[in-house]
């Protein structure tokens, strides 16, 4: 596996240890992955933010995905033919990115455990199953 070329471009626009972090994810060979989003400008931030409903809780400048290099990125499941946005699939790949990033020790937070709490999904009113970003 290997990622395409837009993918790769986007995942250049992320800070190191995120771009570290997903091209360990696909050398593992587990699930294959689509970066869908690394640095994001001011346009589309607040597209998300004022779309109905909203995809993003934030305008900018304020998202992590707001600064060069950016500090999160936007990955998904690549289940052949296409990207795949169903919620289990996204959940195995968040199993996946978080181990990796446990044993880089790379501090991040997931779009389906915003308060990392190691309750995923059931107690969180915005899910954003395809978002990690790094915690400073």
């Amino acid at each position: 596996m290997i990622y395409s070329k837009s993918s790769l471009e986007k995942l250049e626009t992320c800070h190191h240890n995120l771009k570290l972090l997903f091209e360990v994810v696909l050398s593992l060979k587990i699930m294959d992955v689509t970066i869908i989003e690394g640095y994001r400008g001011e346009k589309k931030q607040n597209e998300y933010y004022y779309a109905n409903p909203p995809k993003s809780k934030v305008k900018f400048p304020n998202g992590k995905h707001n600064k060069l290099p950016s500090m999160a990125v936007d990955a998904t499941p690549f289940i052949s033919p296409d990207i795949s946005w169903d919620k289990l699939h996204c959940c195995v790949l968040a199993g996946i990115v978080l181990t990796v990033a446990k044993l880089l020790r790379i501090k991040i937070r997931w779009g389906g455990n915003w308060d990392m709490d190691y309750e995923p999904i059931t107690d969180q009113d915005f899910q954003d199953l395809v978002h990690y970003e790094l915690v400073e």
